[in-house]
């Protein structure tokens, strides 16, 4: 199974998200990127990882969204309906694909990283892929 998670700087949700999915669920394929990609993968995102022993999955630096990596996704999990509108948008996907989280950006007021950290890892540790039938 292949997952991709996308939220707008690829430094903390989706960044966060992917380490903590090659962890908790290490036969699945997994990729992360951003809608704009910040410069770098955000420090207290990485500490946050160092708590649960997930520091050796953070990626170098984040990633811009490509059609490959749609294309090659099972489902594409977004944080905001902001990154599903960009990606419906500018890409081809089919809106059956998309899940979102609705997980706030640390980044920004609205939630602390500890907080967002823990709402991520919660989701990854119990997300499920749908069985296509």
């Amino acid at each position: 199974m292949r997952v991709l998670y996308i939220c707008t700087g690829n430094s903390f949700r989706s960044a966060v998200a992917e380490a903590l999915t090659r962890l908790y669920h290490p036969s699945w394929e997994v990729e992360s990127a951003g809608t704009h990609p910040a410069s770098h993968i955000a420090h207290n995102g990485k500490e946050l990882l160092e708590r649960v022993d997930a520091s050796q999955y953070v990626k170098l630096y984040p990633d811009k969204i490509s059609q490959r990596a749609i294309d090659e996704a099972d489902v594409v999990v977004v944080f905001k309906q902001e990154h599903a509108d960009y990606i419906i948008d500018n890409l081809e996907i089919s809106k059956d694909k998309v899940i979102n989280w609705d997980i706030d950006d640390p980044i920004g007021p609205t939630i602390e990283p500890e907080e967002a950290f823990e709402e991520i890892k919660k989701k990854v540790k119990e997300f499920s892929i749908p069985i296509k039938k």
